[in-house]
């Protein structure tokens, strides 16, 4: 990722605050239904953090295809990002790093006060008779997680892009079971336009109090 050089001296600073709004869940579930799933990713402060780059691109891809535009579809089976289209600059492709760094959005409470097992049962739709069971673990409804996305050498659609999917988002959810409920969130946001030559005002700034 270029970090300046070409008399680009702004980066754009997006604030992000999301709440769920119904039970979310958080990483890979297994279909085999064997006990034991631990999904909800934990940081090294006991807080749970969810993944959004993928769901902020794949949001993108669709709305921007629905758009008649020409970007990846990287959610198909075997799909490698072409590196050419106006997505793959913002988010990178392979062999080529974006513009858009995308943190996971942490949650503010800790995992023990916020996620709760979940146990979800399989009934056979012939003869109602319930063979096992899968446990997953959920969050709850109201927790708050932030996060931030700096988009580097910035381009003129670049917040239209980044509060496209975040709406998108919102809309539709996060995480797993989105089809069945769950993952809506309530996204709130700010946006800041910051340089690159402040970092060497906040230098001189801790210097002078050494």
């Amino acid at each position: 990722m270029r970090v300046g050089g070409d008399g680009v001296n702004k980066y754009l600073v997006f604030d992000i605050k999301a709440t769920t709004t119904l039970p979310a869940v958080t990483g890979e579930i297994k279909m085999d239904r064997k006990a034991d799933i631990k999904l909800a990713r934990i940081t090294g402060d006991g807080r749970v953090a969810i993944p959004i780059y993928g769901a902020l691109r794949g949001y993108l891809e669709r709305i921007l295809r629905e758009n008649g535009e020409n970007v990846c579809d990287t959610g198909m089976k075997d799909a490698k990002p072409c590196g050419r289209c106006v997505l793959c600059d913002l988010f990178g492709s392979l062999g080529k790093k974006g513009r858009a760094i995308i943190d996971d959005l942490v949650s503010e409470r800790s995992y023990k006060e916020i996620v709760h097992p979940s146990v979800h049962l399989r009934i056979s739709r012939e003869d109602g008779v319930v063979s096992n069971t899968l446990k997953i673990e959920e969050i709850e409804e109201g927790a708050v997680f932030t996060g931030k996305i700096r988009v580097v050498d910035p381009k003129p659609r670049d917040k239209e892009l980044i509060v496209a999917g975040l709406k998108a988002i919102e809309e539709f959810g996060i995480g797993g079971w989105v089809t069945r409920g769950r993952g809506r969130v309530k996204v709130d946001f700010s946006i800041q336009e910051r340089e690159w030559t402040d970092f060497l005002k906040q230098a001189r700034n801790i210097l002078e109090k050494l």
